[in-house]
């Protein structure tokens, strides 16, 4: 045991370390303080000297001529070397050594839980001491629990006034309710150490089934306490709140404002806020704790109703509340829930609750809104609460996603109708009628459950997704246009506060809506699928709305002052390309029963009279528009690409929306200049990609008009002006057209049109000349100059000879051989290797 001097030599120590009362001393002293300190955590006695001083009310040090306050400083080092030593001695311990520890710590604990006027510092202190306790009293339930420490629970969840850490019954959050805080955070972290065991070897297996089973046990004197304090808490915030709200009423009749009280009424006001404060933050505690249980614990815990206490109506209660982030914590407990194997019954309780709460929860927003004068869907509303809207939507479709089978297996959702069909039929409104936030997040959050249900044969036979598709597919169209990031910066955007607070930056948005454009595709497609009326429906609205207010690049936005055309950041180039996606994922997605001539039941055949109509009018609409503006053409190519799949069944426009691209092929700058700039290089690689797109799916309905293209191309070929890349993408397309030609003759003579040009580049003089020895070829590649003369390789004009040169001879050669193996391969897959063996004599 330390003598009285060796503690106070410690003590002074702790204090001249953590500078305490803003003492002054050297760095010498610090330094020894801090060896002291060092020493100390090797010192045999430690324990038994740390316990004496974690039992003490207060603790004072002398430093100089002052008495310095040490209470916190030093019951945190204690306490700090109390929990080293359950780590490494704890287990040398002998019974009586252990229940004296434990007798204690639960002293220092009832010693918080009880402060005396002026004996502990404030109440912040206290809850970093409380933390502490609580970590230690966690410990040692995690060594002790229940086979030793039978009474922890008692011990724990007694009233002070009978010895044991809780509040007591209708105590007021603050100081009386330490003790609880220490009993919610020595439960919460018990129940993370025996749970999390991916990621905890703390303790075996065996320990932890013992502690669940015991913490089962006991869970009807665990749960009714935690019950009743959240009901109290929870009823003083709503009572403050109250009568906050009356006392601004009654500032208002008298027209004054809250700077404008008396004393008296600052007092009374200033108490109000701290009593709403002060059980919020309780509320925040007990939250906390609950959801360990809900994703822990056995879900009886949570939805067993008994004694009137019902923790499910409780947090559904909760999503109405504002205060200290409450409606946050309370989802991210009905969170943990959703991601539990819910049995039936769990299940549709849940699916049943929610819309009726989160519309309780709706109408409280509104009433706090008119309470403060302010539109309840303003941008700062939406600001304000986008976290619980975020965090709501992703619960909500977890809740959907996690349990599929209940939805799937019952056959009153299958037949369309009874109480569970009409409960998830309202459930996914719900869901759909969120997407129409105006933060994309909302829906992110959403889109995995939307596809996975889409994605399931059973639930999409059932008459339950069709209703909400049309807002589904809606809402992903409308957020799937990109946000132009300059107009967020220069608070330009409708909804530039809401969308900074969605996302950190550009960066993070821009992966944000990457992520979300490669799902889309899978949604886009399966609700073309399924609702093929829907969807076309939509889209034809869509893009005839947005080429009629975007027809000449309207509003004419950041455009090049160089020729005043639109940039690839104009508003009207940005919402074409956000249209993009949407029309060629359900013009792929949707049925050939749509659009073909078959014969098929009056159903669908009534679906396909409104839908061809439609798609003929978005067809003519998209080929008959001709913008002059170079990024227009571009997005018109995009859109003319995606009626490829259109096109299939129905080609009346394929050759005037194919001519369009071959004439876009040979887009030059405005105004001309000597070299072609990026974007027009840009449009012309997309044209050449989107012809080798169509030609690959309908290259069979392009060969009534092999004349015409084969003129095309030898006027493109032939006008030096493409690129080898161009160049190759046209030998491309024209090889799958060609292999489309069932005639051998035609098709000879149309492969013979489209190789002419190589043919003849290869049968040139230069060409043939450098090909006939090797020193004539290594001096039109220009090696043989440059090996003789260095210098040349820095002439201009020397490189840019060698550069055409092995440009043409190459480019040919490579085009021949791509246009000799598309053909070979058309032609192994044709009778006899293609060869009119018929006509063979």
């Amino acid at each position: 045991m330390m003598s009285t001097s060796d503690i106070e030599r410690l003590l002074q120590a702790i204090a001249i370390s953590s500078g305490a009362n803003g003492i002054i001393v050297a760095h010498q002293q610090r330094l020894e303080a801090f060896q002291s300190l060092e020493q100390f955590k090797s010192y045999p006695g430690r324990v038994t000297s740390c316990i004496e001083l974690i039992g003490r009310r207060s603790i004072l040090s002398v430093i100089g001529s002052d008495n310095v306050d040490v209470t916190v400083s030093a019951k945190l080092y204690a306490l700090g070397i109390i929990e080293e030593f359950l780590k490494i001695g704890y287990s040398g311990l002998n019974e009586s050594d252990r229940g004296q520890l434990r007798t204690s710590i639960l002293l220092a604990a009832r010693q918080l839980s009880v402060p005396s006027a002026g004996a502990l510092p404030g109440d912040g202190s206290r809850r970093i001491l409380a933390i502490k306790v609580a970590s230690l009293l966690s410990e040692l339930a995690l060594r002790e629990f229940p086979q030793r420490w039978q009474s922890f629970v008692s011990d724990m969840l007694s009233p002070v006034s009978n010895g044991g850490l809780w509040c007591e019954k209708g105590a007021d959050a603050g100081d009386a309710t330490i003790g609880a805080k220490i009993c919610l955070e020595c439960m919460k972290l018990i129940t993370e150490d025996c749970t999390d065991s991916d990621f905890n070897s703390k303790i075996s297996t065996t320990r932890r089934n013992d502690i669940l089973l015991g913490m089962n046990e006991m869970s009807s004197q665990i749960l009714p306490p935690i019950f009743e304090l959240l009901s109290k808490q929870f009823g003083d915030v709503v009572s403050s709140k109250a009568t906050l709200q009356q006392m601004n009423q009654y500032l208002a009749s008298n027209g004054r404002t809250v700077a404008q009280m008396t004393q008296d009424e600052q007092v009374q006001y200033q108490h109000q806020l701290d009593r709403r404060e002060a059980a919020g933050s309780l509320v925040v505690d007990i939250l906390g704790t609950i959801e360990k249980f809900c994703g822990s614990m056995p879900l009886d815990w949570m939805f067993k109703v008994e004694d009137g206490k019902d923790f499910v109506a409780a947090l559904l209660h909760l999503l109405q509340e504002n205060v200290a982030n409450i409606q946050v914590l309370a989802v991210a407990c009905l969170q943990q829930l959703s991601m539990r194997k819910l049995d039936e019954n769990q299940f549709f309780r849940l699916v049943s609750s929610l819309p009726p709460a989160l519309f309780e929860a709706s109408n409280a927003a509104a009433l706090r809104a008119s309470e403060r004068g302010v539109d309840p869907n303003s941008i700062d509303m939406l600001v304000e609460q986008l976290k619980f809207h975020r965090s709501l939507s992703k619960m909500g479709s977890t809740l959907v996603t996690a349990h599929l089978a209940h939805i799937t297996a019952d056959k009153n959702i299958a037949s369309g109708k009874g109480p569970k069909f009409d409960a998830v039929s309202n459930y996914l409104r719900l869901l759909s009628e969120m997407m129409s936030h105006q933060s994309g997040v909302i829906c992110g959050e959403q889109i995995n459950t939307w596809v996975g249900l889409l994605r399931d044969p059973a639930i999409v036979r059932t008459k339950v997704l069709s209703p909400h598709l049309g807002r589904v597919l809606t809402a992903y169209m409308n957020h799937i246009v990109k946000v132009n990031w300059d107009d967020i910066y220069e608070q330009e955007h409708p909804y530039s506060a809401l969308i900074e607070e969605s996302w950190d930056d550009n960066d993070d948005y821009n992966e944000w809506l990457g992520n979300m454009r490669s799902k889309a595709s899978q949604l886009f497609r399966a609700i073309a699928n399924m609702e093929p009326e829907i969807s076309v429906t939509i889209v034809h609205s869509k893009l005839r709305t947005m080429l009629n207010a975007h027809y000449n690049g309207e509003p004419r936005d950041r455009l090049n002052l160089a020729n005043n055309e639109l940039t690839v950041k104009s508003t009207a180039c940005i919402q074409i390309e956000g249209a993009t996606q949407p029309l060629d994922n359900i013009l792929s997605g949707m049925p050939s029963w749509v659009i073909d001539n078959g014969s098929y039941d009056e159903k669908r055949m009534k679906i396909r009279s409104i839908v061809q109509p439609l798609l003929s009018e978005l067809a003519k609409m998209i080929v008959s528009w001709t913008p002059s503006d170079l990024w227009l053409k571009f997005r018109r190519t995009t859109l003319l690409e995606a009626l490829k799949h259109y096109w299939k069944y129905e080609p009346s426009t394929l050759p005037q929306g194919v001519d369009s691209i071959l004439t876009y092929l040979s887009t030059k700058d405005n105004p001309p200049r000597e070299e072609l700039s990026d974007d027009v290089i840009s449009l012309r690689k997309k044209c050449g990609v989107s012809l080798v797109a169509v030609s690959k799916e309908v290259p069979h309905l392009l060969v009534p008009w092999l004349a015409q293209l084969s003129d095309s191309a030898k006027t493109l070929l032939s006008s030096g002006d493409l690129s080898p890349t161009n160049e190759m993408h046209l030998y491309e397309f024209l090889s799958c057209v060609a292999t489309a030609v069932e005639n051998p003759v035609d098709r000879s003579n149309f492969v013979a049109d489209v190789v002419s040009n190589s043919i003849q580049k290869i049968a040139s003089q230069s060409i043939q000349r450098s090909i006939q020895s090797p020193e004539n070829f290594l001096a039109f590649l220009g090696i043989a100059q440059a090996g003789t003369d260095p210098s040349c390789v820095a002439n201009p004009e020397f490189v840019r000879k060698v550069t055409a040169d092995f440009s043409s001879l190459f480019s040919s050669l490579n085009q021949l051989l791509s246009v000799g193996k598309r053909c070979h391969e058309a032609a192994r897959k044709r009778a006899n290797g293609g060869l009119p063996v018929g006509r063979l004599t």
